[in-house]
C-alpha cells in the first residue's frame, strides 16, 4: 500500500468515476492520499517561488537606481563597517538609517559643514546601507545632474522626476556647489533645483542633502536662501533636519597610510 512520503499516511481508494479516463489514468488514480501534504507543498512551492520572483524585482528595482544615481564608484564603497564611529554625526547617520528599516520614514537630513568633513562620506553609508536591506536610494550630485541635462534635455528630467517619485529616498550631494554668475543659467538651475526637490515633497519621499554652504541651526539665515532663493529654501526647511558636521578636513593622505603603502 502507498504512503504519504511526508506524513506516513496511507492512501485510500479513490471513490470517483473514472471510467471515462484512459486505463494508464485510472490505474494511477485507483489509490489517493489521505493527507492534504501534496497541496501544501505545492502551496509552498508557490509561495517560495513568489518570493523568488519579489527579491528579484527589488534587487532589479535597486540596481536601476544604484545605475542612474550620478555620483562615482568611491561613492559606493563607503560602508558604516569601515568608517570612524566616534563621530557624533556617523552615529547619527546609523541611527537614521536603521530607523528607516523599522518604520515609514518620511524626516530627512540636512548635513552641513567644512569641506572634507565627512559629510558626502555619511551619506554614502547611509545610501549603501539601505541598499543592502533592499531600499531603493536615488543618489544624486547636482553639477552631474545639470551636465547630463544639458545632453538629454527635458527627457533626461523627466526621467530623473519619474525615478524619485518610486524611489525610498532622494539624496542630494554637494549641494548648492554649482553656482554662476549667469543670470539666464541661475534660472535655469534654480528651476531645475526646486522641480527636484518639490517632487520628493509632494511624493513625500524623504531627503538628505549634503551641502558646504553655511547655516544657523534652526536655518532661519541661511546661504540656500541667498544663493538659491526662498522657495527652495522653504522646501529644504520643511523636508530637513539640519545636522553639523565638524571637525577637520579628512582629505588627503595622511603620513601613516603614506608609509603603509609603501612598506
Amino acid at each position: 500500500m502507498m504512503k504519504c512520503q511526508f506524513c506516513g499516511k496511507e492512501y485510500v481508494k479513490n471513490t470517483a468515476d473514472l471510467s471515462y479516463m484512459p486505463e494508464f489514468w485510472q490505474e494511477k488514480l485507483r489509490y489517493i492520499p489521505a493527507c492534504d501534504c501534496s497541496e501544501k507543498l505545492h502551496e509552498q512551492e508557490i509561495e517560495a517561488l513568489r518570493k523568488k520572483q519579489d527579491e528579484e524585482s527589488r534587487m532589479n528595482r535597486v540596481k536601476k537606481f544604484m545605475d542612474i544615481s550620478v555620483v562615482d564608484s568611491k561613492f559606493f564603497k563607503s560602508t558604516f563597517k569601515n568608517a570612524d564611529m566616534s563621530d557624533k554625526h556617523m552615529k547619527i547617520a546609523k541611527r537614521y538609517a536603521d530607523s528607516f528599516l523599522v518604520k515609514e520614514q518620511k524626516v530627512g537630513m540636512l548635513l552641513y559643514g567644512g569641506v572634507g568633513t565627512g559629510k558626502t562620506y555619511a551619506t554614502a553609508c547611509i545610501a549603501n546601507f539601505l541598499r543592502g536591506q533592499g531600499k531603493s536610494v536615488f543618489v544624486m550630485n547636482l553639477g552631474l545632474y545639470f551636465n547630463k541635462l544639458k545632453t538629454e534635455w527635458e527627457e533626461g528630467e523627466k526621467a530623473v522626476l519619474e525615478n524619485i517619485k518610486k524611489c525610498d529616498l532622494l539624496i542630494i550631494d554637494d549641494f548648492g556647489a554649482e553656482m554662476t554668475s549667469n543670470t539666464e543659467t541661475i534660472t535655469w538651475r534654480d528651476e531645475k533645483i526646486f522641480n527636484l526637490i518639490d517632487t520628493a515633497y509632494r511624493s513625500e519621499k524623504p531627503l538628505i542633502i549634503s551641502t558646504n554652504l553655511k547655516f544657523n541651526q534652526d536655518l532661519s539665515k541661511c546661504e540656500i536662501e541667498k544663493n538659491l532663493g526662498s522657495r527652495i529654501r522653504d522646501r529644504v526647511v520643511d523636508m530637513c533636519y539640519p545636522i553639523l558636521v565638524a571637525g577637520r578636513s579628512r582629505r588627503g593622505i595622511d603620513e601613516k597610510s603614506f608609509w603603509e603603502s609603501i612598506a
